[in-house]
């Protein structure tokens, strides 16, 4: 079957989403009845789609059918706080709540979230024995990826996916999704550019999926947290997640030298018990941190013989 546009993202991304709206307002579609949502509040129920819009993970398969349009929906270092709060408990419909002190997971979990040679390497858990995961692992291995976003699956995979493309693609930054406006500001680009010929009758789709997006009320949160704790302000901050609780670590330590964040399930419960620990954290402990990827604009030499170890 030819396809009049093929849908290639990253899991969790909203590729489901897209394809319905695509489907239901293409007038080269059939007529679609219902709604995507499910009780995970993703797009993943099977309605009578067309067949028409194919949307697939290329990181599975590679890419499909080279000779027909193509969407790839793309994610940069900006997303990444957002999209990794809630992928583990969207993607798959995994339902997987990284913010339990201790996390659970499965083998079906495991073959979309290749984490068992990283869990093996640096904290030496075998998940394929043992399938619980101490909070503070999962804090400490985000707060990696944030120390160094180059290296995030995500970003990696991102940018193979960009350079791999088929030639008639349109790229959809998955930001975009996340605001009305610029949703359907690029579906309207994305219609011209690959001639889908959309034509939108009910915007209000969108609403119902913002409702059900997790955390969007939050999402912004950290920056608030981060705000408070330059200015000296007092802040409760026990309702942030892990992922929150991993990129405020590493903010610390990317913005205060000689310094490694605690590594325990317990997190600061305020922006003053942060920068309190900061102003009294002990001279005798102070050290380079070998997490670091830069030091004073230059490669860290603890880093770089930390990746050689």
């Amino acid at each position: 079957m030819t396809h009049i546009v093929n849908i290639a993202f990253q899991g969790g991304t909203h590729g489901n989403f897209l394809r319905f709206c695509i489907d239901k307002f293409s007038t080269l579609t059939p007529r679609l009845d219902g709604l995507p949502f499910n009780q995970n509040m993703t797009s993943h129920v099977e309605l009578q789609y067309s067949g028409l819009v194919k949307n697939y993970h290329p990181t599975d398969t590679g890419f499909m059918h080279t000779d027909e349009p193509h969407i790839l929906i793309t994610i940069d270092q900006e997303d990444l706080l957002f999209v990794e709060r809630w992928v583990t408990i969207r993607a798959g419909d995994f339902g997987v709540d990284t913010s339990e002190e201790l996390v659970t997971l499965t083998p079906d979990f495991l073959k979309k979230f290749p984490w068992q040679e990283k869990f093996k390497k640096y904290y030496n858990l075998d998940l394929q024995k043992n399938y619980t995961v101490p909070r503070f692992i999962l804090r400490d291995a985000y707060k990696m990826s944030f120390l160094d976003p180059t290296k995030s699956g995500f970003i990696v995979i991102d940018k193979t996916l960009r350079n791999r493309k088929p030639k008639n693609t349109f790229e959809f930054p998955v930001s975009r999704f996340w605001d009305k406006d610029k949703f359907f500001d690029t579906l309207a680009e994305a219609s011209d550019f690959l001639k889908l010929q959309l034509d939108v009758t009910d915007k209000k789709i969108h609403d119902l999926f913002m409702n059900k997006l997790h955390f969007m009320k939050t999402k912004n949160r950290v920056e608030q947290v981060i705000k408070a704790i330059q200015e000296k302000q007092d802040m409760d901050i026990r309702s942030l997640d892990t992922v929150e609780q991993a990129y405020i670590s590493a903010w610390i330590e990317n913005n205060t030298r000689f310094v490694t964040v605690p590594l325990c399930n317990q997190f600061f419960a305020s922006t003053s018990e942060i920068t309190q620990w900061i102003d009294f954290y002990p001279q005798h402990y102070k050290a380079m941190n070998p997490n670091l990827p830069m030091f004073n604009n230059i490669p860290n030499p603890f880093h770089l013989w930390n990746i050689k170890k």
